[in-house]
Parts: C-alpha cells; sequence; structure tokens
C-alpha cells in the first residue's frame, strides 16, 4: 500500500505525488506546516551524483564483450552511443516515474504496486541470487585480472589466480561490511572521483596516441561489422551494464531545488558526459591496441596504458584496483539491503532480517551475498553472467515501464500536474527497445543471455508457492519448531537477533515487552 491509500496490485488505484510540487523556496516547510527535507541541491549538485551513480567499473570490463558482438570498431563505437542513448531514455523515464509514485524501494516497490505481491517477489529473487550477485562477481573477477596483470605483463594470468584473488577479495569486503557501515562508506566519494580520473587518463592517452598518427587500427572502421540480430542485441547489452545504476535517480526529487527544470537537466547533461567519456575511452583502446587486442586482452585498460603512457603506465592498474573495490563494496551494501527489506516483507527467509547485536549491520544478508558471489566466482563465465544478469535487469524495467504506461494514459487528468512531463513517445520508445533487447537474445542466444534468468524462475517460483502461500499459512508443525531451531543456532553463532528486539547486556526485549 502506498502513501495514497492504493490497492495492491490495481494500477488504476495508485495516486499521483503532488507534495514534491510544494515548497520549491527550499525552505524545508511543507504546506501543511510539517517538516521535510530541504531542498539544497542545485543543477551541478544533481549532475555529479547521477553520474557518481552510472560511472563504475563496468567501463573496464565490457568493451570486450562489445567489440566481440559488434565485429568491427566503427560499429562498437556507434553502439556505445546507443548505449548512452537508451539509458538516457530510462532514466528519464524512472525520474518520472519517481515523481508520479512515491513509493520507497525504487523498483521492487514499483512492482508490487503495479502487479502485486507475487511479481515483486520473483524480482527480488532474481535480484538476489542473479543480478546482484551476478554484479558482484563480475567486479570481483575484474578486480582480480587488473591486480594480477602488472605481474604478467607479457602472458596470460593463470585462471585460477583470479579466482582466488576474487574469492578473497569477496570475503575481505564482506567481513569489512559485517563489523561497520561507515567503514565500509568512508572513502566511498574519493574512489568515485578516483574512477572518473582514471577514465580521463586513459580518454588523454588515445587522444594523445591518435594525435601522433597512430590510427592504423581504425583504417576501415566498420569492416567486419556483424550483421546477426542477436550478436548487435548482445553488444547492446554489454554497453547497458557499463551505463546501468540510473534507476536510484528519483530519490533527488524532494531535495533538488526547482526538480521540474533541474531533474531532466541533470540526468542529460549526466549521461551526455557520460557517454562522451565511455566513447573516447573505447576509441582509446581500439586506437592504441585494436580490435585484436581488446578481445585477448585480460585487462584492455592496462595493456593501452603500458603501451601509450610508458613508464608511468603502473599508476592505471592501482586506480582501477581502488575503482573495482569501490564498486564491488557498493554492490555487496545494496545487495544486502534488498535482502533485508525482502525478509522484513515476508518474501524472504526471515533470518535474513536479523541484525547483529555488536555491529548493529544486516550480518546474515551481508554473510548470504559473499557466499552467493563466491560460488558465482568459481562457476560463472564473465560474459554470460553479464549478459544474463542485464537481460534480468531489463526484463523487470520492461513491466514497470508498459504498467506505467498504461497507468499514465488511464489517468491524464490526474498527473496533469507533475514536476515534469515527458512526451509519451520517451516511456514508449524505451519500452520497445528493452522489449527487443530481452527478446531478440531470448530467440538467437538462450544460452548466451536468459539460461540463468531461467534457472532463478524455475527455483523462485515453486519457493513462492510451497514456502510463501502453503507453508507461512499452515498451522506450526514439528518443521516449523525445527526451522525455529535452525534460527535460534544461528542467531547464536552470528550474535544478531532480529529486527524491532531491543537487546541489553542482561534481557530482550521485543517491541517494549
Amino acid at each position: 500500500m502506498s502513501e495514497g491509500g492504493t490497492k495492491t496490485g490495481d494500477p488504476g488505484c495508485l495516486q499521483p505525488n503532488h507534495d514534491s510540487e510544494k515548497d520549491d523556496d527550499g525552505s524545508g516547510k511543507g504546506g501543511g506546516g510539517g517538516f521535510h527535507l530541504k531542498r539544497q541541491l542545485g543543477l551541478w549538485h544533481g549532475v555529479s551524483i547521477v553520474s557518481g551513480l552510472v560511472i563504475g567499473g563496468g567501463i573496464y570490463i565490457a568493451p570486450r564483450g562489445v567489440v566481440q558482438y559488434a565485429g568491427s570498431p566503427g560499429l562498437a563505437l556507434v553502439l556505445w552511443g546507443v548505449g548512452g542513448l537508451l539509458s538516457l531514455l530510462g532514466a528519464l523515464t524512472y525520474a518520472e516515474i519517481g515523481v508520479v509514485i512515491p513509493v520507497a524501494g525504487e523498483k521492487y516497490a514499483y512492482l508490487e504496486e503495479l502487479y502485486g505481491p507475487f511479481v515483486a517477489f520473483v524480482y527480488i529473487w532474481q535480484y538476489l541470487f542473479l543480478i546482484r550477485a551476478g554484479g558482484n562477481t563480475v567486479k570481483a573477477l575484474m578486480f582480480g585480472r587488473y591486480v594480477l596483470k602488472p605481474f604478467f605483463p607479457d602472458c596470460d594470468i593463470p585462471p585460477t589466480a583470479i579466482l582466488l584473488v576474487a574469492t578473497t577479495v569477496t570475503v575481505f569486503l564482506t567481513f569489512i561490511n559485517c563489523l561497520s557501515v561507515k567503514i565500509s562508506a568512508r572513502g566511498q566519494t574519493f574512489m568515485t572521483t578516483v574512477s572518473k580520473a582514471t577514465l580521463a587518463i586513459i580518454s588523454v592517452s588515445g587522444i594523445v596516441w591518435l594525435l601522433r598518427g597512430n590510427t592504423e587500427y581504425l583504417e576501415n572502421s566498420f569492416a567486419g561489422s556483424t550483421t546477426d540480430i542477436g550478436s548487435f542485441a548482445l553488444a547492446i547489452h554489454s554497453t547497458v551494464y557499463a551505463y546501468y545504476g540510473w534507476t536510484a535517480l528519483n530519490f533527488l526529487v524532494e531535495e533538488l531545488k526547482n526538480p521540474s527544470r533541474n531533474l531532466p537537466l541533470a540526468i542529460a547533461i549526466s549521461i551526455l558526459l557520460t557517454t562522451i567519456l565511455y566513447v573516447f575511452v573505447n576509441l582509446s583502446y581500439l586506437a592504441v591496441i585494436g580490435v585484436d587486442g581488446v578481445l585477448t586482452s585480460e585487462a584492455v585498460a592496462i595493456s593501452v596504458t603500458f603501451r601509450s603512457l610508458g613508464p608511468i603506465a603502473w599508476i592505471v592498474p592501482v586506480l582501477i584496483a581502488i575503482t573495482a573495490s569501490a564498486s564491488f563494496n557498493a554492490g555487496v551494501v545494496c545487495g544486502s539491503r534488498i535482502a533485508f527489506a525482502g525478509a522484513r516483507r515476508g518474501h524472504l527467509p526471515s533470518i535474513l532480517g536479523h541484525i547483529n547485536v555488536k555491529f548493529v549491520t544486516p550480518i546474515t544478508a551481508l554473510i548470504l551475498q559473499g557466499i552467493l558471489a563466491v560460488c558465482f566466482v568459481w562457476t560463472f563465465e564473465v560474459y554470460t553472467m553479464i549478459n544474463n544478469l542485464v537481460c534480468g535487469l531489463l526484463a523487470f524495467d520492461a513491466l514497470v515501464v508498459i504498467a506505467y504506461i498504461r497507468y499514465r494514459i488511464r489517468n491524464q487528468e490526474r498527473i496533469a500536474n507533475r514536476l515534469f512531463k515527458l512526451p509519451l513517445a520517451v516511456p514508449v520508445a524505451y519500452s520497445v527497445l528493452v522489449v527487443l533487447l530481452v527478446g531478440v537474445p531470448l530467440v538467437t542466444r538462450p544460452m548466451e543471455s536468459v539460461s540463468g534468468i531461467a534457472l532463478s524462475c524455475l527455483t523462485a517460483i515453486p519457493y513462492y508457492v510451497i514456502v510463501i502461500m502453503w507453508f507461512n499459512k499452515k498451522k506450526r508443525t514439528s518443521v516449523h519448531r525445527r526451522l525455529d531451531e535452525l534460527s535460534v543456532i544461528l542467531q547464536k553463532l552470528l550474535y544478531c537477533v532480529p529486527e524491532g528486539v531491543k537487546y541489553t547486556k542482561h534481557k530482550v526485549e521485543v517491541n517494549g515487552r
């Protein structure tokens, strides 16, 4: 249920959010005399936040997938531009949805409002066991490659070494997050700045390389371009992986000055700048080491800078390792909180909603995220994982946007006074493109794109039917008692208690009793 008293699963009952239209003076006082978040973020604050959400570690690992499926440097660069355009359409659409449907929880909450609890459950299951775990796995493997490559400059890195380093960083960052949220968050802004600086260094090195007349790898740029629509779609998947991160933008609305102007401008400017930066970075990759170099290099950014920067190239692996660890850390934090929220709503086992008494962190959810990432590190190939998790993200994007379009058409008068109104063509275009990007690989390359989605759905549906719909509604049985005993053992082992429990040295109180 949303604040407007909506009925779950009925889009026609959703109420538009007009509260955020008030208080454009930034005073922090609403029309009803209450207090709310103060509007203190200007346009360039918004641009900085949005670009920080989008720019991550994907740009260091996705280029190989784009070139592999595109077949030529020219088409690869064009597809990076297409990925930027797709991200712009999606970001603007989600910003509008966030204004109209003011519910906390982003896509999880939208799906529950628009479709009901079952679809929301399938999303959170897929997010936890595929999308988030897969994203953490890719970042851990990227960390392993870029940390080890300087030690193996002229030969392949032993695969087992990459897996061991990826496992080590997964365990270490999970442990740090179990100890303290503050420790994990400290330095995150610095690491984001490092990421942008690293991309700028790579871009400039490539431009200087071209200005020196080294253009041989870009001659006949479109020779060898793919004509297979499935390969075309999978190439865009890799660009989407590098751009994705903008779905949290609607959280800016309540704190942004003049949001009707600044929110779409912040989105447009930040994604445009990110697209330009990504195109120049990939231009540098292709200009310095060519298509074959991108396809064969285990750490493409290092291969490029070792050739173009000479003796100072050693700094780039260090900067990328910092970027990868920051991106991975953010993924661990987000994934554990989603699991925590799902347990609180009854969609996941209640033990995942337990909090460590000493460190006040969602320790069980964090440990689950770490275990999943370690398992995926040792079982999945990187680019198959990227294609699967992007398909999962886009499939639920399509569900959200299609339902929103239906709602918007049916309620035009009720949402006429929104902060800003996109042309209907924007969400329609985004939904059509997303459906194509999911549907085409489903038909042409199912094992490369949707095998993980199929596996997670095959486990999600039985769990929902057996545990949530049937088992949780039965009278208590011996099975319930055994699960309670297991929960108690885990609570003692991990020194954790359910949310809402007041713990002191001598007693435990539940809801004040």
